[in-house]
């Protein structure tokens, strides 16, 4: 599997060393990539206990908050922008296993072989991949709420991508649920 997100990444993304600070984005290629593989998956929002701490620093509470405050604009050079995010996303299997396409290429920016980019098959972490700085990820939100709430708005530029997938995770879901039920409905 990490082959296949390798490979899609490959092909519309010049480099890794433009996934870090793109979570959330990264989060909705890598879920039509596994809408391709058939693979159920929820996206999932937290933090990420490094080797050296905290990816993020944010906690369920400041989370709710930013549900609950909604989008929230900022200016950047003096436009409009999207108030920056303190959180991270990743996909979440169903069995629990985390793939996670931004938090190794973010960390490597840290180290001192950072003028050598990572490959995109080094770039994607999953869960049990050996040698990495990642300890655990720490999940606090399921689903596309926060993104729905806290990351756009009609004003925003990435609202329509969002929206759309919304509609289309829904119904990958509800159609892999359905496939599986097939077997179960020739018996009878």
């Amino acid at each position: 599997m990490a082959l296949a997100i390798a490979k899609d990444f490959s092909e519309f993304l010049p480099h890794t060393d433009v996934l870090p600070g793109k979570c959330f984005r990264v989060a909705r290629e890598l879920s039509y990539v596994l809408f391709d593989l058939r693979i159920r998956h929820t996206v999932t929002v937290g933090d990420v206990e490094l080797n050296n701490g905290l990816y993020v620093d944010v906690s369920p509470e400041q989370l709710l908050r930013d549900v609950m405050e909604g989008y929230q604009l900022d200016s950047v050079g003096g436009r409009p922008a999207g108030k920056p995010i303190n959180a991270h996303a990743w996909i979440t299997l169903e069995n629990g296993s985390v793939i996670d396409a931004t938090i190794l290429a973010s960390q490597h920016r840290k180290t001192a072989e950072a003028g050598k980019r990572l490959s995109f098959e080094e770039a994607v972490f999953y869960t049990g991949k050996p040698g990495t700085v990642v300890c655990r990820h720490i999940p606090m939100m399921t689903g596309l709420v926060y993104h729905q709430k806290a990351l756009t708005d009609l004003i925003d530029g990435d609202f329509q991508n969002y929206c759309q997938w919304a509609e289309d995770y829904g119904r990958m879901m509800g159609r892999m649920d359905l496939m599986r039920l097939v077997p179960a409905l020739s018996t009878i």
